[in-house]
């Protein structure tokens, strides 16, 4: 059945970007940045995310089906940037279940 979204541009605008902030929202209450380049990697792929999705509303659709192939296999990509912001981030917690490393010391 469905909610019939789409027969609403607007309706549809609302839920999945209510989506993304929401997943947005629960990944960061659940991890935290231990460097710099957790901070901004992920700032910069939730900005280009949020730029892709404009573009999608607003561009015209891909000129050949060549063109649309490509830019699919191009959105591998963003897995290896996922990859990336969540190497440099910590799940929230995870350190006081982690015993310490001990360090020898001449």
């Amino acid at each position: 059945m469905g909610l019939g979204l789409w027969n609403s541009v607007a309706g549809t605008l609302v839920v999945e970007l209510l989506l993304f902030a929401a997943g947005l929202w629960l990944y960061t209450r659940a991890t935290r940045a231990i460097d710099r380049t957790g901070r901004l990697a992920l700032g910069g792929l939730v900005a280009f995310l949020l730029a892709i999705y404009v573009a999608n509303l607003f561009g015209p659709p891909p000129p050949s089906g060549m063109a649309a192939a490509w830019s699919a296999r191009a959105m591998w990509l963003l897995v290896a940037w996922g990859y990336w912001v969540d190497r440099h981030r910590a799940i929230v917690g995870a350190e006081a279940s982690r015993p310490t490393p001990r360090r020898h010391t001449p």
